[in-house]
Formats: C-alpha cells, structure tokens, sequence
C-alpha cells in the first residue's frame, strides 16, 4: 500500500468551517456550443461526461475578483468584521490575475482585512482541502488567532481550447470561486483529520507547456501551447483506470479511521467532480448514492478546487446536512494527487 500522509491533531481545541459563501459568474456555454465548437458528438458531454452546460467568467472578470466576492459571501452569512480575520489562503490552480503576484494579499487589502497574514497554496483540485487542513493547524498553533479565509477561486475556462477535441473530458473546465471561514472553538462543522496521497510518475501526463522555464514565451511561439494538454490521453486513462478509484477510496478510508469513524458513518460526501461513471463508481464502493451527495457538474462544469466548497455550501443551504452528520470532502488533483478530509456537524 502506498504510504499516505496523514496529519493528527493532538489538541483538544477545536476548528469547525463557521460559513461557507461562493461566487458564480452569470455567463452561460451550454453543451451544444462546446460541443460545436470542438466538433464532437453532444452525447460525449451530456450523457459520458454528465454536464449540460457550464458557467465561465466574462473576458473583464478575473480569479481574485471572484474570491473577493465569495469571500464576502462568507462573511456576511456570520456578521463577522473582516478585520477579525487572522489568515487568509488563496487556493487553486494557480491560474492568477498575474503570473507573478499574489492575489491573497490583493484580496487581503481589498477586504480591509488589515490584521490577517495572507499567503497562497498551489495543490490544483485539491487545494481548497489542503488549505483547510494548513489553516486549521495555523489556528491550533496560534492562541491568538481564531479565524481564517480559505478562498478558492480560479478560471479554468481560459486554460483549455474549446476547439480540442483530443481530450473532452477538459471541456468541462469551469469557472467559480468559493470560501470557507474557519473558526476556532467552533462547536459545530468541526474539522477532523486530512489524508493525501502522490503519485508523481503521472506528474508530466496533463500541462501547459508554454510560459516556464523549459519553453518561455518569445515571438515563435506556438500559441497552442498555451493550454493544458494530456501529453498521452489513452495512457493516462489506463493508469488511472488502475489506481484512481484505489487512491480515492484509500484517502477517505484513513482520514475517517484517524477521525474516529468508518465508512458506514458518511453521511454525505463532496468530491471534485468527475466524470458520470466514475463517480457512480466512487459512490457505489462506499455504499453511498446520490442521496449523499450534491452533484454541481450537470450546470456548473468542473470548477477545480471550488468544487467541493461549493456543493457543501449548497447542500448547507437546503439544509440537507443535520446535527451529528459525518461529511467527507474528497479531491483529486493533476499530478497526480488525492486528498481527503472528515468533518462532523
């Protein structure tokens, strides 16, 4: 069994998510136009894929714009002062406003959340979970401190050609941002323990190879490029059919065992999402069905890190998730990675 990260807290403070608001941009690409645009057949994408339309960002909308927004989503549903805050993390892909900046501290100064320490984390899918999990530790680690901003925003739209048909399951890519506002001593929503795992032999398989080091922008350029590519789409799909629902389950399984619980306590779970089958597949081996869980990908696309924020925020807003339920946040990431995390309300 691959060795999995696993991070207990040996304090009997608590930290629970306080709130969760989110962003969603109004503009609208159905399936049909995607579909159009990149010459394949719409059933690919509504019935294989399982989305029939997407939100993606206007050309004058950028990521630290939307964190802004779902930052003070967040906020407002508690009535907390943003000068309260005490850390703040922007989470994503890493797909800035700027290549070289930081939108934690944009969005720090914005907020006029004078008195937070404002830093990045770069995880892809999984960032948002990771982020919890550091700014948990964060707090636990700081008697001073009793909250924090985890902000997950990023326009994954911009990053794929609609044109390339070569991989259909990019076309889903999304834009969105969400926030979850932590607190310490929060009595409900408390955060249990995060489990992550890599596999780095699948790190060069999805990139974009224009703009590094090894291929820096200059005037002839390839212009292609510019956009996320699997370098081997057959190879990478039979690598994963092989360890992809394995690493899944094996992330989950320890971050409730370290948490105290089982499988059988999940009442509901919240991944990045995926494709139709392979997420019947994740259900289907935990003995959950869609009655555990909220699936945004149908209108939304697959918005990266936000996801998993976003549909426990929904499900939150229904008021679906009761007193003493177990939710698990689940993640995976280009890389390739997979990351879990327990919380019980």
């Amino acid at each position: 069994m691959r060795q999995t990260l696993v991070i207990v807290n040996k304090h009997r403070i608590t930290v629970g998510i306080n709130s969760i608001g989110y962003y969603i941009p109004s503009r609208v690409l159905t399936s049909e136009s995607i579909a159009k645009s990149a010459q394949i057949e719409l059933s690919v994408l509504t019935e294989k894929i399982g989305m029939k339309q997407k939100h993606v960002a206007d050309p004058n909308e950028h990521p630290s714009d939307m964190g802004l927004k779902a930052a003070r989503s967040a906020l407002e549903k508690v009535s907390i002062s943003p000068e309260e805050i005490d850390i703040i993390a922007y989470c994503g892909a890493g797909h800035y406003d700027y290549r070289f900046w930081s939108p934690a501290a944009k969005i720090q100064t914005q907020l006029e959340a004078h008195n937070a320490f404002a830093f990045e984390v770069k995880n892809f899918c999984n960032s948002g979970n990771l982020g919890i999990n550091i700014c948990r530790h964060l707090l636990l680690g700081n008697p001073e401190a009793s909250y924090a901003l985890v902000i997950c925003s990023d326009t994954l739209s911009r990053l794929i050609d609609h044109r390339d048909r070569s991989a259909p399951a990019l076309l889903m890519f999304a834009d969105g941002a969400a926030a979850a506002l932590l607190k310490k001593n929060e009595s409900s929503n408390v955060i249990h323990e995060y489990c992550a795992i890599t596999d780095g032999s699948l790190a060069d398989d999805v990139r974009i190879d224009l703009g590094g080091t090894k291929k820096p922008f200059n005037d002839t350029s390839n212009l292609q490029e510019q956009y996320v590519k699997v370098q081997d789409n057959e190879k990478l799909g039979m690598i994963l059919g092989e360890i992809y629902l394995k690493n899944y389950l094996q992330v989950i399984n320890q971050s409730l065992s370290k948490s105290g619980y089982g499988i059988a306590d999940i009442d509901f779970l919240f991944t990045n999402q995926v494709k139709n089958s392979l997420f019947k597949e994740i259900l289907y081996n935990l003995g959950l069905s869609e009655e555990n869980t909220y699936i945004s990908l149908n209108n939304y696309g697959h918005m990266g890190a936000v996801d998993t924020f976003f549909c426990l925020g929904k499900v939150i807003e229904n008021r679906r998730v009761k007193e003493g339920n177990i939710v698990v946040l689940a993640s995976s990431a280009a890389g390739f990675s997979w990351a879990a995390l327990t919380i019980s309300f």
